[in-house]
């Protein structure tokens, strides 16, 4: 069986292409304007928003918190499921759960590293005291740590491998991941760029798990090494 390219060379930097420089762009032109329009009109919708992230977060927590042979049930799980599908089910799109593993991981770190980095001002900050510029480098600020937003990271590392491996599945499985996205916004505690760079992050990593799985030890001797 012939493993599934989940993001080809081209589209990886077709994708990079546009959400990178449409990053700068929004952090010049965007971010605070929609902030500002967000923080104006979208108050009642916070209730739904604030509740679905914690259910999620609940949920996300659990999985990592509960632990068999000292691993998250969440890694055991996946790989469990790559397991099953590979030498079971002898499905061609197992090696996606590993690739779900790395990406997790690699985008929740690197996210959580950039905001010490980067330390951008969340955008309730700009409704209280406000500041004069766009708000990077604030690095012993209270409430800095805005950009890339880790929830959209770790949502997204989640459920992005499995849209591309599962098409059909697409639009039920990143319902979780773009309402997460979007109440980032609607609760006030990250700019736009802050999502989209978040991501890219996810593209990026799930790019090059999915070339870790093609090697044959994981997606076994057959599997495909040419992309379309």
């Amino acid at each position: 069986m012939l493993y599934p390219v989940l993001l080809t060379t081209r589209r990886f930097l077709w994708l990079t292409a546009l959400l990178v420089p449409l990053c700068g762009l929004l952090i010049v032109f965007i971010d605070q304007p929609l902030a500002r329009f967000c923080h104006a009109h979208s108050a009642g919708l916070k209730p739904f928003f604030g509740g679905f992230t914690g259910a999620a977060e609940v949920v996300h927590e659990a999985t990592m918190k509960t632990r068999l042979f000292g691993i998250p049930a969440l890694f055991v799980a996946l790989v469990l499921l790559y397991a099953v599908g590979r030498w079971l089910l002898k499905l061609p799109q197992a090696s996606v759960f590993l690739v779900v593993v790395v990406a997790h991981l690699a985008s929740v770190g690197t996210s959580n590293v950039l905001k010490g980095v980067v330390s951008r001002l969340r955008p309730e900050v700009l409704f209280s005291t406000g500041y004069p510029d766009w708000g990077f480098n604030y690095p012993h600020h209270a409430h800095a740590g805005s950009f890339p937003s880790t929830h959209t990271a770790t949502f997204f590392s989640l459920f992005v491998p499995l849209a591309l491996a599962f098409p059909r599945l697409s639009a039920p499985l990143l319902v979780v991941p773009v309402l997460i996205g979007v109440g980032r916004l609607v609760l006030e505690m990250h700019y736009l760029s802050d999502v989209l760079f978040s991501v890219w992050l996810v593209v990026l990593f799930t790019f090059l798990a999915g070339q870790l799985a093609h090697l044959p030890l994981v997606s076994g001797r057959h599997a495909a090494l040419a992309e379309k």
